[in-house]
């Protein structure tokens, strides 16, 4: 029996497909399944029943794969940390931002000016993968997203607002039912990204399917299309500020509520280094500061 089996074998039950499996494993779909049924007739018994294209963990694969995932996490977590070590990386903490994106650089220089010497790597993407998160120290993320590899406490949470061109009749509304949005087209992250996500489930308890006629991957680009068209678009009341750009209107959605949740996780059999603790207690307060009420609210 290998490693790379039992990751093989990992990667086949989160995808419960073998061909996604194969894609993501960058092999065969042939050579997967040689080495799943390999695997299989090492331990004497199937793990997985096999329904037309789709393959589903039965009771012995389901026992496994919880003994076998966290086995592989802790064999990840030895490597990088010795890893570490080699490199003299003792200076970094490595942040995956997969909520928050619009203030991952924000985030990132106001750790560097408090700490000046250390350093934050980040890396910011919308559907984060297993090895991702065990790749870093530190997952910030949003609601609806369950992080179950790692422990999270809450750090904010946000009003979700409608962001619209001053052209858009929408603008002369002080506040916007949702409902009111049904025959507008909306711009969005990718699918399963915790704003789509949201604006589909906002929509939803209307009875209704929002209209996404642009989709975007560049979290950073993301209003530049607003201003001038008549697309809108649900965005963080607080998690949003450095993306902004002039000639966006934001509007209080009155109905349904829309929020979300941003969450700072760890890894629960991790030790944290004296650097990893200072982020914590860092990214704890400042985002304790961006959920305080602005001057105009006050006002």
């Amino acid at each position: 029996m290998q490693i790379i089996q039992l990751h093989y074998f990992c990667t086949v039950a989160r995808c419960n497909n073998m061909s996604r499996a194969a894609d993501e494993l960058w092999i065969s779909q042939s050579a997967l399944s040689k080495a799943i049924s390999s695997l299989e007739e090492e331990l004497g018994v199937k793990l997985f029943d096999r329904i037309g294209r789709k393959v589903r963990l039965n009771e012995a694969g389901r026992l496994y794969y919880h003994q076998i995932s966290h086995v592989l996490l802790l064999l990840n977590d030895a490597a990088r940390q010795v890893r570490l070590i080699d490199n003299k990386n003792e200076n970094e903490v490595r942040v995956l931002f997969s909520g928050a994106n619009f203030i991952s650089n924000y985030v990132r220089e106001e750790y560097e000016r408090t700490f000046p010497g250390l350093r934050l790597i980040i890396k910011s993407c919308y559907v984060p993968t297993p090895e991702d998160i065990r790749e870093y120290d530190f997952h910030i993320f949003a609601s609806p997203m369950v992080c179950d590899e790692m422990e999270s406490i809450e750090l904010l949470k946000e009003d979700l607002l409608l962001a619209i061109g001053s052209k858009n009749p929408l603008a002369k509304k002080e506040n916007v039912d949702l409902i009111d949005t049904k025959d507008y087209f909306f711009q969005s992250l990718p699918r399963h990204e915790n704003l789509n996500q949201n604006l589909i489930s906002c929509c939803q308890k209307l009875g209704f399917e929002p209209n996404i006629g642009f989709f975007t991957e560049d979290s950073f680009t993301y209003f530049d299309g607003l201003i001038n068209s008549s697309l809108i678009a649900l965005i963080p009341s607080r998690s949003a500020f450095p993306a902004l750009e002039s000639g966006i209107i934001l509007r209080e959605i009155k109905n349904p509520p829309c929020q979300r949740t941003i969450y700072l996780g760890y890894h629960k059999n991790r030790e944290m280094s004296e650097n990893a603790l200072k982020f914590k207690s860092f990214c704890i307060d400042l985002f304790k500061r961006l959920g305080e009420p602005m001057e105009s609210e006050g006002s």
